[in-house]
């Protein structure tokens, strides 16, 4: 049991104080007696007696542990039956109690195993990555299990490797290795998954702006979780808005009347700024507009050089000029008074030709 608690000092990074020590503290030896005693070079006074005290603090808040509790962790940290990866980090965030019943949790939780010579690995690495930002949250958590609870119920402790959230025990049987971790009830995956699903612009605006207000509401911390969820909208932001314009290029690409076309472009560039587009966007509206007008004017300006070609008596000619000058007329703002003028300058030369002939 001296072992075991020392190997508790050693796990919350005590590493310059022994029972003995301790033994000799509550008997009120003077700690710099003790501490000459170690005859220590390299660890100074006042970190020796910091280590000291906090030693004193595990080693109460495990007396205070119901006997059977304090004996099984003992127990399990007695010999090489565990062996614990990254509980130095965690622990520093939690409170005394709360460092015991995450202990006691992962102790029960390597009870799972096949019973066997080899030891278990407690992994406390994939909580350690978390603590930092969710240490209030996991505190809180922990809070609410008692060690009664823990200890009473520890037949039926599957519901640690079952619960989607909270502290979770996840189990490798084939490395013999227990997993410690925490899930939090926000779930942020789980929310950035729906965003990632959501095909229409104003629902997935509605979904972010709720999602980040609750996120914002929250008592822990959250900034992390609200720089994900940011990065997440305005990716999807991007892809519904390249969507919306690949329909509309295909719209415009289906319409072969200026007037048609001009209208997909106004109405979308109407509701571009409510919509969100930035200036980028705006730019490739103008564009895939542009390349459909410039396509229709050559398509127009061929089919009208193909059919004065065929032409070959000058009052069919006038015929075809005057039926076409009117549609040069009413889409001159698409076509512009250059391209009309062109084709004028095209029809008065193959009208030359057909007199001279």
């Amino acid at each position: 049991m001296i072992f075991s608690l020392e190997r508790i000092f050693k796990l919350r990074g005590l590493r310059y104080v022994d029972f003995s020590d301790l033994a000799q503290m509550i008997i009120q030896v003077p700690l710099k007696y003790i501490y000459q005693q170690k005859s220590y070079y390299s660890v100074g006074y006042a970190t020796f007696e910091k280590d000291l005290y906090e030693a004193l603090r595990v080693y109460n808040y495990l007396n205070k542990l119901p006997e059977e509790v304090r004996h099984f962790i003992l127990r399990q940290l007695g010999g090489d039956k565990v062996r614990i990866f990254g509980f130095e980090n965690v622990s520093v965030y939690l409170s005394y109690d709360n460092q015991i019943k995450i202990l006691l949790i992962s102790l029960l939780g390597s009870e799972r195993f096949k019973k066997d010579k080899k030891p278990v690995h407690l992994n406390f690495l994939s909580i350690m990555e978390e603590i930092e930002r969710r240490y209030e949250a996991i505190n809180d958590t922990l809070g609410q299990i008692s060690f009664e609870n823990i200890w009473c119920e520890r037949k039926k402790l599957n519901k640690f490797f079952k619960v989607k959230t909270g502290i979770v025990l996840e189990k490798d049987e084939n490395n013999r290795v227990l997993s410690i971790c925490f899930k939090d009830k926000i779930n942020i995956s789980r929310r950035i998954s729906h965003l990632e699903s959501i095909e229409d612009i104003e629902q997935l605006k509605n979904y972010f702006f709720h999602s980040l207000q609750a996120l914002r509401n929250n008592n822990y911390y959250t900034e992390d979780y609200e720089a994900l969820l940011e990065r997440s909208f305005d990716k999807r932001f991007a892809e519904i808005i390249d969507k919306i314009l690949e329909q509309v290029q295909r719209r415009m690409m289906m319409e072969k009347d200026f007037r048609d076309v001009h209208t997909i472009f106004s109405d979308l560039m109407d509701r571009s700024l409510e919509i969100g587009f930035n200036e980028d966007q705006i730019h490739r509206l103008n564009d895939l507009y542009d390349l459909r007008n410039d396509n229709l004017r050559r398509e127009k300006l061929d089919e009208i050089n193909g059919q004065i070609k065929k032409i070959k008596n000058a009052d069919e000619l006038r015929d075809y000029w005057n039926s076409i000058k009117w549609y040069l007329f009413n889409n001159r703002q698409f076509l512009g008074k250059e391209f009309e003028n062109m084709i004028a300058r095209n029809f008065d030369k193959t009208l030359e030709q057909i007199s001279q002939d």
